[in-house]
This record gives C-alpha cells, structure tokens and sequence, in this order.
C-alpha cells in the first residue's frame, strides 16, 4: 500500500496530512496570484499532485513549471501523471541551487504543499530562505495551514516570519471544504 496515510504513518515528520489537498483548497491556493502571466512556477511538496492538477491548466503555454517531491515514490508517480512538469526529487531546503541546476533564475510564482507545522523552526527558516531568495521581484508565494495550528507557537511563528520576509502577506478565507478546514497565505515579494 502506498497511499498517503501510509506515507504519513512511515515519516510523520515529512508528511503532514492523512490525506490529500481538496481541489476546494487547490483552486484556492491558485487563485489571484497571478499564475496565468508568469514565466516560472515551482512547486514545493506536490505530494499526490492535487494541487498540481489545479496549477498546470492555469499555466500559459510557454511557462516553465517545476516541482519538488522529497518522496522518490511519489516523484516518480507525479512524473507518470504530469509530462508538464519538471519533477525533481529533492529537498525544498535546496531550491536556490535546483533553480540553479535549471538554468533558471527565479520564480514567479511559489506554491507550497509543504507541512510547516511538522518541521523544525531551522528547517522551516532554510526553505523560506530559499523560497525568498529564488522568487523574483514582485512574485508571489503561496501556501496553506491547517486552521487548528493558528493558535500554536509554531503556526504563530510562521506566521511572523512570513510578515518578516514578504513585504505583503495575506489570509484567504477559511476552506471548509478540506480535511482539516484550511487557508491560504498569499505573500509578495
């Protein structure tokens, strides 16, 4: 068996949800971040690739779009499902040097799957370091928490270092239509 659960089970400390994104979540996560102009998008944690499904259709036809599964398992399933996307298998800690490795200079766009809640506040400040240093001038990044972390002091300080890195950072309203119910942070550099 392979399923999410199974994975969360394996490696609670990499997988942060029983199960996959709702497309409600993923089409909230897409929205107004200007995805349908942008050159390049990355995203980090695809994990199942709902969000993935929301993203590639919103693509211009000409955008690179890049993501970043940890999981070689579900790296290699997402490249079976999503010949659009460029799948590497690493860390999102690494993205400035797979940005890099790509010969790309930036995002436009971020998006991330990523389970904050369940990583060090270290490994936490290397991937938003790399998220900020890899999107470009005015670009946007994009990511969800559970509502039920909002109250505790790691969603607390994720929240502060979002305002301290992104010159804007926004709330989306609350998506009941996801397991947990979750929202979106919409941030800009």
């Amino acid at each position: 068996m392979n399923s999410l659960f199974t994975r969360f089970l394996r490696h609670p400390g990499q997988v942060g949800a029983l199960c996959p994104s709702s497309r409600s979540l993923a089409i909230e996560m897409t929205r107004g971040i200007g995805m349908e102009t942008a050159r390049t998008v990355v995203e980090l944690g695809p994990g199942t690739g709902a969000i993935t499904s929301e993203i590639i259709p919103r693509l211009r036809e000409n955008a690179g779009f890049l993501t970043v599964e940890l999981d070689p398992g579900m790296a290699e399933s997402l490249r079976g499902r999503f010949p659009r996307a460029r799948v590497v298998c690493g860390s999102a800690s690494d993205l400035p040097d797979i940005l890099k490795a790509s010969d790309t200079p930036c995002a436009d766009v971020i998006l991330s799957g990523l389970p904050w809640a369940v990583f060090p506040t270290q490994l936490q400040d290397e991937i938003l370091d790399g998220v900020f240093a890899g999107l470009a001038s005015g670009g946007a990044f994009a990511t969800f928490a559970y509502i039920q972390g909002v109250i505790l002091p790691g969603g607390i300080r994720f929240r502060r270092r979002l305002e301290s890195l992104f010159r804007e950072v926004s709330c989306s309203p609350i998506v009941w239509r996801n397991l947990p119910p979750a929202f979106v942070y919409r941030c800009r550099k």
